[in-house]
Formats: structure tokens, C-alpha cells, sequence
């Protein structure tokens, strides 16, 4: 993280956080954390009911739970 916000001040790293949604773009700190990602615009498209049916459908069991 200190590297990155070495390589380019401007970048607003936030370590704390799985993903980030600036609105138009998604990056997600890893790959489980790309499996929360993909699972946010789930919740914001359709509903977050709907995006836990589709972790249990994939059985993706995170904790804390999305």
C-alpha cells in the first residue's frame, strides 16, 4: 500500500476496505475480495437479497458476510 501511494500521491488507497465503487469503476484489494466485488453491483442492480442467494449459490461463505 505504501508503495502505491508512493507511485502515484493521487491515488486515494483506502486499506481498509475489500472494494472500492467510485460509481463508474470497481477495484476490488484481492481475489476474494473480486468475488465481494462482483457481488456489489448484484446488490445494486437487482437487490442485496438477491446477491446473497447468489453466494449461496456459489457457496462463498466470507466473514464478515457480504
Amino acid at each position: 500500500m505504501e508503495q502505491l501511494k508512493e507511485l502515484d500521491p493521487t491515488v486515494d488507497v483506502r486499506a481498509d476496505e475489500r472494494f472500492v465503487d467510485d460509481g463508474d469503476t470497481v477495484t476490488p484489494a484481492g481475489v476474494s475480495a473480486g468475488i465481494d466485488m462482483a457481488l456489489h453491483p448484484v446488490a445494486r442492480l437487482s437487490s442485496p437479497e438477491r446477491a446473497r442467494q447468489v453466494r449461496r449459490g456459489i457457496q462463498y461463505d466470507p466473514q464478515p458476510p457480504v
